[in-house]
């Protein structure tokens, strides 16, 4: 058994503690002194755990400095969303309020639009109804100027009236309404604003071939009434040449004055009608001017003037025409006028005598049978009697005479001045 050495304590003094020393556990692992109520306590400190908890601490570091980062980002990225949303709201408020706006203006326009094309078409149907109500007078005035223009008679056709609301070449009032939707009416803003433009050139046209045709029949009017005041001119000449008097306003002639504006149509037609009245009244006028042969197609056997007397063989006065034709061959007034004389008068033996007026009187005698009574109202044309033998005659032939103021005018003037009047009347 091995013994223990001994030694020997020295002595130690009070007032100077020894110097503690750690203990190897201490040395080889750090150690934590807590003091309380004056007591030391030293806990010994695990490396791992100390590393642990430093990386435990570190990554709670990280955590909250991630979540702080987190949530700050979170908010930025929120306020920034928050304000591209409000941007957008406010860029789609004024989008819809521009596209509002936008509708509105063509809703505004369209209502223009077709208040202008409703007052367009208003005044086409106002033109074609005054066209409508010229055309009786417009058709007979054709009628009475028929010789004048032979083509003319079917110049001046009108269209069909149309009725209200009627379709106007593809037009009809109320069209360029669009609907009530807001977004409805941007669709359809376009396709309304095409459909607008190609009604106004629909207009456009029928104004413009309304326009034509009008100036096309002004133009047909005012040449007719040229035509008609040359024969009015030259009828006048005739007649005053023949000692005829003219009705009153018979004159022609004065400056060119170009009719405008709306009524050149009202113009042309009241011109023409004035000119063609007073033409009628001239032809009228003429009509009671002897012309022409009281046995047409007969061929004349004595003049007018100096003659043999086939009865006394000595030279005479012959103050007519004598036509040779058979007994009973119609004999027809050569103008209109009132008998005056049907009976037996001398020499003439059955004799007709008609007033023509202005002092002009014809004779037709040597009739076998008289067809007229006194007083009697004739016109050109009018069968008076039948030739004959009857008086101071060889055979049976006509005896035509032609007086003015009682005095013999040579016939054979008015007979070729049928050819001069036939244009004219």
């Amino acid at each position: 058994m091995t013994s223990t050495p001994k030694f020997r304590s020295l002595p130690v003094s009070r007032s100077a503690k020894p110097k503690s020393r750690p203990h190897r556990w201490q040395r080889q692992h750090p150690t934590v002194t807590v003091r309380t109520d004056g007591k030391e306590r030293i806990y010994k400190v695990n490396p791992l755990v100390t590393s642990a908890l430093f990386c435990t601490g570190a990554l709670l570091i990280i955590g909250l400095m991630a979540s702080s980062s987190y949530l700050y980002l979170r908010d930025d990225l929120s306020q920034a969303s928050l304000m591209r949303q409000a941007k957008m709201r406010h860029l789609y408020e004024d989008r819809i309020s521009s596209l509002r706006t936008q509708v509105d203006l063509a809703t505004s326009r369209q209502m223009l639009d077709q208040q202008v094309v409703e007052n367009r078409v208003t005044k086409l149907l106002l033109r074609q109804n005054e066209l409508g109500a010229l055309q009786e007078h417009v058709s007979r005035l054709f009628k009475r100027s028929a010789p004048l223009s032979p083509d003319s008679a079917n110049a001046f056709v009108l269209p069909k009236k149309p009725q209200k609301n009627e379709v106007v070449l593809g037009l009809k009032l109320g069209s360029l309404v669009g609907t009530n939707n807001p977004f409805a009416q941007s669709h359809s803003a376009q396709r309304s604003t095409v459909v607008a433009h190609h009604e106004a050139d629909i207009l456009d046209s029928v104004e413009s071939s309304l326009a034509q045709t009008e100036r096309v029949q002004i133009a047909e009017l005012s040449l007719l009434k040229q035509r008609a005041d040359r024969k009015l001119k030259k009828l006048a000449s005739i007649l005053s040449k023949q000692g005829k008097k003219l009705p009153k306003n018979a004159g022609v002639g004065g400056p060119l004055i170009e009719l405008k504006g709306g009524a050149a149509l009202v113009d042309s037609i009241n011109a023409l009608d004035s000119t063609l009245g007073m033409l009628q009244k001239m032809r009228h006028a003429a009509q009671s001017l002897p012309h022409g042969s009281p046995t047409p197609g007969k061929r004349i056997s004595s003049r007018y003037g100096t003659r043999k007397d086939p009865f006394t063989k000595r030279a005479a006065v012959h103050g007519g025409l004598d036509y040779r034709a058979r007994r009973g061959t119609p004999v027809r007034a050569t103008a209109s006028g009132r008998v005056i004389k049907a009976k037996r008068f001398g020499g003439y033996g059955k004799l007709v005598e008609v007033d023509h007026g202005d002092g002009i009187t014809t004779r037709y005698a040597h009739l076998s049978k008289i067809r007229v009574k006194l007083g009697q109202r004739i016109k050109k044309g009018t069968r008076v009697g039948d030739v004959g033998s009857t008086g101071r005659s060889t055979g049976p032939h006509l005896h035509y005479e032609v007086r003015r103021g009682g005095r013999t005018l040579n016939p054979i003037h008015f007979v070729r001045l049928a050819k001069r009047l036939k244009p004219y009347l």
